[in-house]
Parts: C-alpha cells; sequence; structure tokens
C-alpha cells in the first residue's frame, strides 16, 4: 500500500487585517438639543472626548465642529458610542510580520520533511493621547496543502481565521499579539524536487 505523505506549503503569505474603519459611518439626522426642532443631515467623522468637541461632514460636503452638547440626547449617545470607531480610523497603524518557530527535521527513507511552526506578530500603536478600549482585529492567511505523492492532491487551498483583542491600547503605546500557528511542512525526496508553490 502506498503511503501520501501531507505536505503544507504557502503558496502566497497574504493576511487580511479587519478593523471597522470611520468610513463604515453613514449620513444621518442630528437634532438640536432643547426641542430638536433644527436638524442638519452629516456624516460623524470625529470626536474629542476630552474637549467634547463633534466634527461632521455635512451633506453639502462642507466640515463643521462643534460642542456635543448643542446635539439631542441622542444623538449625543450615538456620537459616543462611536467614538471607538472614529479613533480608530484615525489614530491607530498596523503592521504584522511573520514568527517562524523552531524548525524540525525528519528523514523516513527517501523522504525528507521540515517543519516550521509559523504564526503572525500583529502590533497595534495608537498615536492618539487617548485610551482607546476594546479593539477587536479579525485576521485572514492563506496556505496549501498537497502531497509528495504524485497521484496525491497538489495544491488544496486553506484559510486560518482569528480575532486578536485588545482591552486598552493607551495613548502613544503599541501592543503586540500573535496569531494562531500553523505548522508548516515542506517535504521532498531524495533526487526529486519539491513541489512548486507558484504551479497549478
Amino acid at each position: 500500500m502506498k503511503t501520501s505523505h501531507r505536505i503544507h506549503w504557502f503558496t502566497m503569505i497574504a493576511l487580511v487585517l479587519l478593523v471597522v474603519r470611520s468610513s463604515a459611518l453613514e449620513q444621518r439626522t442630528f437634532y438640536s438639543s432643547k426641542d430638536k426642532t433644527k436638524s442638519f443631515e452629516a456624516e460623524l467623522t470625529g470626536y474629542d472626548p476630552i474637549k467634547k468637541m463633534v466634527s461632521v461632514t455635512l451633506k453639502s460636503g462642507k466640515a463643521k465642529r462643534f460642542s456635543l452638547a448643542l446635539l439631542s440626547e441622542e444623538d449625543q449617545k450615538y456620537v459616543r458610542a462611536h467614538a471607538v470607531i472614529l479613533a480608530v480610523g484615525r489614530d491607530v497603524d498596523i503592521t504584522f510580520k511573520e514568527a517562524l518557530g523552531d524548525v524540525t527535521r525528519t528523514n523516513k527513507g527517501l523522504v525528507r520533511s521540515r517543519s516550521t511552526p509559523t504564526s503572525y506578530a500583529i502590533t497595534v500603536y495608537n498615536r492618539s493621547d487617548q485610551i482607546i478600549k476594546d479593539l477587536e482585529v479579525r485576521y485572514s492567511f492563506y496556505y496549501c496543502v498537497g502531497s509528495s505523492s504524485a497521484s496525491g492532491p497538489r495544491h488544496s487551498p486553506k484559510v486560518q481565521k482569528g480575532t486578536l483583542n485588545y482591552p486598552k491600547l493607551f495613548g502613544k503605546y503599541n501592543e503586540t499579539r500573535k496569531t494562531l500557528e500553523v505548522v508548516i511542512i515542506r517535504e521532498s525526496k531524495k533526487g526529486v524536487s519539491p513541489p512548486v508553490s507558484g504551479g497549478g
């Protein structure tokens, strides 16, 4: 009975980071604080929690900045609820770097195997002076699974997904967390070239 050796290798390294951006906010109707007799259409673009100042872009495209107290109670709640979203879109930088674990090498007959635990270190930096709470980063990275057997599958795409949580990110501070790990295995037979990652 022939043994089909499973191998994992990257054909392409791609890390998709998903964070909620301020552009996700839509135009809405804002009302005045007292009797709601005045209203205007705008998109919320910024909020300073220390100065309690709100920034919006009007339907006409004009930018305006004013005190939170000028808005109705419902609109004030809306602004506060979206403060983190606005901060992420404006003040957060995200970088990532491949993180490799210790390589394990084995030889079984003609088959040589090299296993490398692989993950990504994701660093989030808060450029602002304010604390950003409960930031969530969703990621996906892609790899392929194949076989060293001539009759085995050559390229079966796989994806590793996960979520990293940053409960409290202080101003002018960065924090690094690692994604889940995938063991990348590269196998070859003596005298036979390993699979070409970019092939069909």
